[in-house]
């Protein structure tokens, strides 16, 4: 069988629009992570500069918005305004970006580069990736920095890859205060932590430093889809959502 052609290869090959590997570290003390925007917004079918008028026509035709999380079923941004900031106009990034800045929230995804089968938008679908492991500083002594992933593969497939600690050597996962956080924050919305397999959260502590929490929402675009991994029992699922997502963003204000 022929090699492939390194051209097409790289051809095939997508880019985060937004995030690079040269992009600046976040210092903000909390983060919303991603995992990588849909095809058509990796593709620059927009404008360059991204012009007003081209989003709007966007927008209009598709549902799509040309930034983080982005996708026309993508309830993240509803989430934020319904959780966090009621004051934010959806589809409008100087709006999010003026709240993110207010409340001091950086965000980003956890991939920079991979390919995709087809236009899939389905996050075990890319494959080769590289992954933004650098993305954060370390918290000093006595300093909390709180890590929102939008699923449980952002948080413990990509995030907290087999060599993410090659990376931060500096970095220690505290299993102990991890499972009593998720514990506790399962039981307060009347779940039930037994059903949870993966986790939801996870704590780092950083050598002679701060703590790094890390707290997993479900998939803003299908969130009803296997809530028991979760830890819904015996809840109505879309009230147990709701007192999830709203401890969820509580815990990353305070």
């Amino acid at each position: 069988m022929p090699a492939a052609d390194p051209l097409l290869l790289k051809a095939n090959q997508e880019y985060h629009p937004w995030v690079s590997i040269d992009t600046p570290r976040i210092t903000q003390p909390k983060i919303i992570l991603g995992s990588f925007p849909i095809w058509s917004l990796t593709r620059h079918e927009l404008d360059p500069n991204e012009q007003s008028h081209f989003v709007s026509i966007r927008i209009k035709k598709t549902g799509e918005f040309p930034f983080f999380y982005g996708s026309a079923v993508n309830r993240f941004w509803l989430w934020y305004q319904t959780y966090l900031d009621v004051h934010i106009e959806l589809l409008n990034k100087d709006s999010i970006l003026s709240s993110l800045q207010a409340n001091q929230i950086g965000i980003t995804d956890a991939i920079l580069s991979c390919t995709r089968k087809e236009k899939s938008a389905l996050d075990k679908d890319l494959s080769k990736r590289l992954y933004n492991h650098r993305f954060f500083t370390y918290p000093q002594t006595g300093e909390v920095k709180k890590i929102l992933c939008t699923s449980k593969g952002v948080m413990n497939e990509m995030l907290l890859h087999n060599d993410f600690f090659q990376h931060h050597n500096r970095l220690q996962l505290d299993a102990a205060a991890s499972y009593q956080f998720q514990d506790q924050f399962v039981k307060n919305i009347l779940g039930d932590p037994q059903l949870i397999t993966k986790p939801i959260f996870t704590q780092l502590a950083v050598e002679n430093g701060g703590i790094i929490q890390c707290l997993a929402l479900p998939s803003p675009g299908s969130p009803y889809r296997r809530l028991i991994d979760f830890g819904l029992h015996k809840a109505d699922s879309h009230t147990y959502l709701e007192n999830y997502l709203r401890n969820a963003f509580s815990w990353l204000q305070t």
